[in-house]
């Protein structure tokens, strides 16, 4: 009984602590917006282990690769990115003991794993901390690294689309830079068709740059086939593949962190869970409904009344909702949205939604039944003081323990806009502002003499997460 007590207190004094996604949020986030990246860098650094910890050891090096790159640190970019991918990899082997653990306790007990549209923006930014360093061969690796990672999710989610258009379509400019024309043209293909399976439709600009590349590879059938304007006019592709082109790559908003969603309702055994929820958009309550197996210690059809809390994407007002591109005499270039980390992360919680929900509730309705039993146990003895204690803590655990899995990288934008402006050889004067909803000037950055030579691609990344 004694060792039952020291267990139930430590179980308390621990989950009480498991969650320490919102105190990261809450440290670092004004940081961040008030001092810039250099400050909150040496932040992150700072308090690493009041902050994140080893079951969160992948976000701490790629918090600190996004803020490195950001900052123009594309080489401690890279380093800390590479770690967060060892770790990713290490991770890749499920941990048995961690596993169990997350099954009487909550999922913050388990390593993160990272989510999949995490795992392709790291390979993203780290083709680009090559391409800034105008390393074309660490990038062309990185290249491969990052297909083969998208192979991988893809062997784990046959069901589900974890292909990327953005990564395809910057897999094909290292290729054009690498002079693997072929290469580039494959990579255009399925840029389209990722972009056709995805969240966001191919950006014009991508389509006349995939058009034009497929006609210089002889695959005019191709164009028919992905259901493109075969006659379309691509003079913007034509002079940027003949010469040399400013690429502009610009980060807008501050990306989604994650919330908790609430939810309550019945799970018979072997039968049913029903659920009641508010949905945090619409402000409606709404109700799911699924199959679920019989869980150890009850009997089929036995009912328990539940609750707890799943992740629930929770986004910021951006200030910044598009780009404003001069280069010298040439203004009024807009670049287009490539990707959207907000909408990435609304369709990983939707696949994830139904496998989340029900492993969350079986972990549940298995502490109910434990709990029940502790009560039980301890009611026989004559300790008044011990049975008040147990039966008051074994609540205060249930209560404490189920805590929704609020992990996210905290400093990605909420989109990635692009765009390539076709250029002479010699030097450039680039101004780029970042502007709201209503064309008013956030921030403006200027690019002074940028120097781009004879058949050159210049890459210029714009950070206005704000």
């Amino acid at each position: 009984m004694k060792r039952l007590l020291i267990l139930l207190t430590a179980t308390i004094l621990f989950t009480g602590c498991a969650n320490k996604s919102l105190t990261r949020y809450e440290a670092l986030a004004p940081v961040f917006e008030h001092n810039g990246c250099e400050a909150t860098i040496n932040e992150v650094k700072k308090q690493q282990e009041d902050l994140y910890g080893d079951n969160t050891e992948f976000l701490y090096y790629f918090d600190l690769g996004v803020l490195y790159h950001y900052n123009g640190n594309y080489k401690e970019s890279a380093d800390n990115f590479a770690k967060a991918e060892k770790v990713y990899d290490d991770l890749y082997t499920r941990s048995i003991s961690n596993e169990a653990a997350a099954i009487v306790t909550n999922d913050n007990v388990r390593p993160y794993r990272a989510r999949p549209f995490e795992v392709l923006v790291l390979h993203e930014m780290q083709i680009m901390n090559y391409l800034a360093q105008r390393d074309v061969d660490g990038a062309l690796v990185e290249v491969n690294r990052a297909l083969q990672a998208m192979t991988a999710l893809y062997q784990k989610d046959n069901d589900k689309t974890n292909d990327n258009g953005f990564l395809r379509y910057l897999t094909a400019i290292v290729y054009e830079m690498a002079g693997e024309k072929d290469e580039a043209a494959i990579a255009y293909y399925k840029t389209v068709k990722a972009y056709n399976e995805n969240i966001l439709n191919l950006p014009k600009e991508a389509r006349e740059f995939v058009i034009e590349s497929l006609r210089r590879s002889d695959r005019e059938d191709d164009i028919n086939t992905l259901g493109l304007n075969a006659s379309l006019e691509t003079p913007k592709a034509k002079a940027a593949l003949d010469g040399q082109e400013i690429i502009v790559i610009g980060y807008a908003g501050h990306g989604p962190i994650l919330g908790e969603l609430k939810m309550s309702g019945t799970y018979i055994s072997g039968g049913g869970l029903n659920l009641t929820y508010k949905d945090g958009k619409t402000g409606k309550v709404e109700s799911v409904t699924t199959g679920v197996p019989p869980v150890a210690g009850a009997t089929n059809g036995q009912t328990f009344h539940i609750s707890f809390a799943l992740p629930e994407a929770r986004s910021f007002r951006s200030m910044v909702h598009h780009f404003n591109v001069t280069v010298d005499n040439q203004s009024g270039i807009r670049p287009e949205k490539v990707m959207a980390l907000d909408k990435e992360l609304e369709m990983n919680l939707k696949d994830d939604f139904t496998n989340t929900m029900v492993r969350t509730a079986i972990r549940v309705v298995l502490r109910t039944i434990a709990a029940q039993a502790t009560k039980k146990a301890v009611s026989k003895s004559d300790n008044i003081a011990l049975t008040l204690f147990t039966s008051i803590g074994t609540d205060i655990a249930q209560n404490q323990l189920e805590k929704a899995d609020l992990r996210i990288a905290l400093f990605l934008p909420n989109s990635i806009q692009m765009t390539r402006i076709p250029v002479e050889p010699g030097s450039h004067e680039v101004t780029v502002a970042a502007e709201g909803d209503a064309n008013n000037a956030v921030k403006v950055f200027k690019f002074n003499n940028v120097n781009v030579k004879k058949g050159e691609k210049k890459f210029l990344f714009v950070p206005a997460v704000k």
